[in-house]
């Protein structure tokens, strides 16, 4: 009974040091996935509106917290063409459109002929949102705003973000010439249950647009890029880019979607290839129309920034893994440890009971 007496505690005090050890190790686990997700969830993902009228174009960007970066029209800082955030969620403010160049309150306002019976003149602009005041960030975001096209009204809590990926990682810097995936996400779903993506082009600082997607949802061309495909959830929609491209003199660049957002099942009845056929095909963005709504939609633009970097330099490209668990074990690890640790500390309990009992009946006799 002697040796019995001295051995017990030292094996309580080892299994107590092993369970502390598990536990310290599942929760920084647990604690890492868990930003991860947080990290998802507050993305910088701002929501863009305008209105236009009367020669104005009254511009409203809404956040998902506090914001005090900086919105103004692309390569125009001045007070006429710049909003700065003051803490809060929104920002909005006015631009001239009829401004001449030269003028105080000039944008860099675009104006197009559209073709067509009346000859109309459409005005557009690249609008930037930035994280900070004054620095340049890669997660700065990029939009062209036309007259009459930008203006979705819908829920202001809905925020949606493109997202490259390669090998299921997220990357910032691309590689000229290699497949991608593009990942149209919702990060505040709101009891949508389907995705549909139309409308994208790429656009460079010199606002050179290629369209890639139509309003229908359809590829302009098979060989660049795919249809974009609703996940099983409902919260995101895919497509495959076949091969990176850039625009000449410029390694950056800015995609942008209208992101349509269904109350139920997505309604899609379009068939791309019987459209292709028939050689039906639609505008650019900055010279046709928006993409259509149905009666339960709701839609929103999304944009994105990637830089491209030419084969030579694919070794220096690093990927950003912030919005997955990588590597893909290390969530059921945290797992496998949990369920162990129960395991382990049941039995640590049960051990604890029967040395008590062991215990009393030695006393007792």
């Amino acid at each position: 009974m002697t040796t019995q007496a001295h051995t017990t505690p030292k094996m309580s005090a080892a299994r107590s040091q092993l369970l502390a050890a598990l536990l310290i190790f599942a929760s920084l686990l647990v604690s890492q996935v868990a930003t991860q997700d947080v990290s998802t969830q507050n993305e910088f993902a701002p929501r863009v509106t305008a209105t236009c009228k009367s020669g104005t174009m009254n511009i409203k960007v809404k956040f998902n917290g506090p914001y005090t970066g900086a919105v103004h029209a692309r390569d125009h800082r001045n007070a006429a063409c710049m909003a700065m955030g003051d803490g809060s969620d929104a920002v909005g403010f006015s631009i001239n459109l009829l401004a001449k160049q030269g003028a105080p309150d000039y944008c860099g306002v675009l104006v197009s002929n559209v073709s067509g019976a009346n000859r109309t003149e459409e005005r557009s602009i690249q609008l930037a949102v930035r994280v900070h005041k004054t620095l340049e960030l890669a997660d700065d975001k990029f939009y062209v705003i036309t007259c009459g096209k930008s203006g979705f009204g819908r829920d202001d809590n809905s925020h949606v973000i493109l997202k490259f990926f390669e090998n299921e990682r997220r990357v910032r810097e691309t590689v000229y010439g290699h497949e991608y995936k593009i990942r149209a996400e919702l990060t505040k779903p709101n009891g949508t249950y389907g995705v549909r993506v139309a409308n994208c082009f790429a656009f460079d600082k010199k606002n050179v647009t290629i369209q890639l997607i139509d309003e229908r949802g359809c590829p302009k061309d098979d060989n660049i890029i795919s249809r974009f495909l609703p996940s099983a959830d409902g919260h995101s929609a895919e497509a495959t880019l076949k091969s990176m491209f850039k625009f000449p003199e410029d390694s950056e660049v800015h995609l942008q979607c209208d992101v349509i957002q269904c109350y139920g099942r997505c309604m899609d009845d379009e068939d791309c290839k019987q459209i292709a056929l028939a050689g039906a095909g639609a505008v650019g963005f900055s010279k046709g129309g928006s993409a259509k709504l149905g009666p339960n939609e709701e839609g929103s633009l999304a944009g994105t920034t990637v830089f491209v970097l030419d084969p030579s330099q694919a070794p220096l490209v690093t990927s950003t893994c912030e919005d997955t668990i990588n590597p893909p074990w290390l969530l059921w690890l945290a797992i496998t440890l949990g369920v162990l640790f129960l395991i382990m500390l049941l039995i640590n309990i049960f051990l604890c009971t029967a040395m008590s009992c062991s215990c009393a009946n030695t006393e007792f006799f």
